[in-house]
This record gives C-alpha cells, sequence and structure tokens, in this order.
C-alpha cells in the first residue's frame, strides 16, 4: 500500500543509526523502549531472548529467525510481535541493493499489554508471529517511536502512544499475552525450543522454581508435564509437515523427537507420548 511504504521511509529515518541496548533485552523493565538494529554485514545472534512483549519492524532488508524448530524469513515491511518469552536465533540480513539492514523494536511492559487485551482478548494461533503492516498500523508505530525517542515528553503521553500500537494489534486479534497458568508456561516455554532435551529439572530451573512445586502446580490444573510436552512438540511438527513441506523425519527431529519411529507411533495412535520426562 503507498501509504504503508510512506510511513515506512518514516520509519527508516527513526532508524538511521545503530541504537540497540547495552544490556540483554531480557533484562529490560520499568517503561517502554525504543531501539533500532542497523547493520551493514550479516549477523547472527544466537539465543536470543525476550522477558516482555516487543514489535519488530524491518525497514530494510531481512530478518530470519530459528524458532519452533523451524527457520522462517521475513521481508521488509514485515511487523513481528514476540511474546513475552520467546526465544530462538536471529540473523539480520542487508537489502542487497542498498546493503543496509534496519528494524525499530519497541519493548512493551506487561501492563499494559495486559490492559490492552482486557479489551480485545487474542485470537491468533500459537506461535504465529508476523502481521501483515498497513496505513493504521504503521502510523501507530511510527507515532509511538519518535515519542519514545524524543526522550522528552511526559510518561503517561508515551504509555498513550504505545498502547495505541496494542489497541491496533488487538483489533488484527495479533495480541499475545503473558501465560497465567503453570501449564500454559510450560507449552510457552517448549514452543519456542521444541527440540531441546527438555526434563523436569530443567523446565523447573528455567522458571526459577523446583522440580516438585512445578509438577504440584500442573497436578492442580489436571495437567500432565509428559503429556504438554507431547502435544506442543506433535503440534509444531504437524505445522512443519503441513507447512514446510519437511519429510516425517525431518520434522520429527526438528520437534524434539529423539526417534522418528516412535513420532510416527505417536501421530498414527493419538495418544499420550511415552517418553520419559525425567527429574
Amino acid at each position: 500500500m503507498p501509504g504503508a511504504h510512506l510511513i515506512l521511509d518514516r520509519l527508516r529515518h527513526l532508524a538511521a543509526r545503530d541504537n540497540r541496548p547495552d544490556i540483554p533485552i531480557a533484562e529490560l523493565t520499568g517503561a517502554s523502549f525504543l531501539f533500532t538494529f542497523v547493520t551493514h554485514e550479516r549477523e547472527r545472534i544466537a539465543g536470543a531472548a525476550f522477558s516482555r512483549m516487543s514489535i519488530a519492524v524491518i525497514v530494510e532488508g531481512a530478518k530470519e529467525l530459528v524458532t519452533m524448530g523451524r527457520h522462517l524469513r521475513f521481508p521488509t515491511g514485515t511487523v513481528l510481535v514476540l511474546p513475552a518469552g520467546w526465544r530462538g536465533d536471529v540473523v539480520n540480513d542487508p537489502d542487497p541493493h542498498s546493503g543496509a539492514y534496519r528494524a525499530v523494536f519497541i519493548d512493551v511492559p506487561d501492563p499494559l499489554v495486559r490492559r490492552a487485551a482486557a479489551a480485545f482478548p487474542p485470537t491468533r494461533g500459537a506461535g504465529r508471529l508476523d502481521v501483515p503492516l498497513d496505513v493504521v498500523l504503521a502510523a501507530a508505530i511510527h507515532h509511538a517511536g519518535e515519542g519514545i525517542a524524543a526522550g522528552n515528553l511526559p510518561p503517561v503521553l508515551v504509555e498513550h502512544r504505545v498502547m495505541e500500537v496494542l489497541m491496533v494489534l488487538g483489533m488484527r486479534g495479533a495480541l499475545p499475552v503473558r501465560p497465567e497458568t503453570m501449564a500454559e508456561t510450560v507449552r510457552s516455554l517448549v514452543r519456542w525450543q521444541p527440540d531441546r532435551a527438555w526434563t523436569a529439572d530443567i523446565i523447573a530451573a528455567e522458571l526459577a522454581t523446583s522440580n516438585a512445586t512445578l509438577r504440584r502446580r500442573l497436578s492442580e490444573e489436571g495437567a500432565s508435564l509428559r503429556e504438554l510436552l507431547a502435544s506442543e512438540r506433535v503440534a509444531l511438527a504437524k505445522t512443519m509437515l503441513s507447512d514446510d513441506g519437511l519429510s516425517l523425519r525431518e520434522a520429527a527431529l526438528a520437534s524434539g523427537y529423539r526417534s522418528p519411529r516412535r513420532f510416527a507411533e505417536r501421530m498414527r495412535a493419538g495418544t499420550p507420548d511415552r517418553e520419559k520426562i525425567s527429574g
């Protein structure tokens, strides 16, 4: 859309120079932050993690994400909505003509996300990260980005501008929220790294709790750690089979099944996986 491209040009000016955070994004707290990532060389950031929701607009070049057992590539003009807890490897790839990669990130505090979600409950499928750019969304992001970058606006006004972006995402059904139950939290953790050799001890450590507390809370919710892990991996593998054209073996390994044969049996039987969750 012409109007969207005009806004994209303005965002490109907002990302005139590299202004990435000095500390890991996962450690940010407090108000909303604006970051710009600019590079003239292809760069890989391994083990990226986000403790809060982040909105990213690729204004020049392309971004590749290795997450959910998949290798995803997003072109210029893509809006990415990365939920709290997202993890993966990132590749920033400069545009072959201009030689530059530019992206604008807005990091959003949990209370704002919850307020927007109260008005617009999330409807997107789990794991969907990209949102089509349109004039309304692009203008809202630019307005919020300028407000944060100015550095001299009252916090309540900056919050209002960021909330405008969240409300637009909410109307698009693209607003993620932080999981509220232990079962949802475990699903989210496994979803981004399905091929990791998860054990109860590792999951508990990642969630800053104990093995016993993890199992007790899941039991109170009527959930099984083994079945949560299996169902999340199978769901992702089915996506890889249908959307990525992977073979059964490739999908099984990418989603964390050590035995493709066991995965095939799980798919045919539709019964809980038998792999032991140790720890």
